[in-house]
């Protein structure tokens, strides 16, 4: 799920960037009939969802760190359980 809505209002964003980096989204943006405008926030909106899972995932390992102690106890105390 996009956490960026494409309909929300926009604006213009202006960056530098190197000449080579220029020349392949030009290349791109030829082979592929899309905007140099729209690789960028296609670019972007990608970058961000990765950031967004990778913060998720982080979060997630601190939580099942600190409930380590009682993941292991949780499981010795059903341990038996389905040899009954």
């Amino acid at each position: 799920m996009s956490s960026v809505s494409p309909h929300a209002k926009k604006e213009r964003l202006s960056f530098v960037i190197n000449s080579d980096l220029s020349e392949k989204i030009n290349e791109i943006s030829n082979q592929t009939k899309l905007s140099v405008s729209e690789i960028a926030r296609q670019a972007l909106q990608i970058y961000i969802e990765q950031k967004e899972k990778e913060k998720i995932v982080k979060e997630l390992e601190v939580g099942y760190k600190s409930n380590y102690g009682y993941y292991l106890k949780s499981n010795e105390d059903w341990k038996y359980a389905d040899n009954e």
